[in-house]
């Protein structure tokens, strides 16, 4: 919200719009609810404030917001702090990896991580796809570098899936040897 009223004034359904058009919900979700309580909430806080309310004949009335000199502060710490600080994220993949003999066999465990490989190359070529789009509308590079960001973390999590299969396949990749469950269940 705050890099929106960084740009211009505007009333958090204008927002809501802009954020669908700049194709936000890749990144964030995006629900009209939520836009009008962070604007809420970020007036509280003084980062912005409301500049013009206008109704137009039986639509409800609309709040012009714009960001405040607290707000511009806020928006460039926080701006800095994710720019520069790898958060420590969980991030789903991780945790099934870890956990990825609970499938118990190789072959499944192969299977599975074919299929994300088959997804992921899917993702790649659909957002390849776009990207050549948005580049034809001569759209600035700047503004699709977190698409960029993106695709170099699903071609590397692509190789990396590919490289896991060969050795799981290859049986450079070690699998344990996990007992029936009757073994497993048997009270000492």
């Amino acid at each position: 919200m705050l890099t929106l009223l960084w740009e211009a004034p505007m009333h958090p359904y204008e927002m809501q719009a802009k954020m669908r058009e700049r194709g936000h919900e890749r990144a964030v979700r995006i629900k009209p609810a939520s836009i009008y309580d962070t604007v809420e909430r970020l007036q509280r806080l003084g980062y912005v404030e409301a500049v013009e309310t206008s109704r137009e004949g039986r639509r409800p009335e609309r709040t012009v917001y714009r960001i405040t000199e607290p707000g511009l502060d806020e928006l460039a710490a926080w701006m800095q702090e994710i720019v520069s600080v790898p958060p420590s994220e969980y991030p789903p993949f991780g945790v099934a990896l870890m956990f990825i003999g609970a499938l118990q066999h190789k072959e499944l465990a192969i299977e599975m991580l074919q299929r994300r490989a088959i997804r992921l190359e899917a993702e790649l070529a659909s957002y390849d796809a776009m990207m050549r789009g948005v580049l034809e509308h001569n759209i600035p590079r700047l503004f699709g570098i977190e698409d960029e960001y993106m695709q170099a973390m699903r071609r590397a999590e692509l190789k990396w899936v590919r490289d896991i299969v060969k050795e799981l396949q290859e049986g450079t990749l070690d699998w344990p040897q996990i007992p029936p469950l009757e073994e497993r269940q048997h009270v000492k």
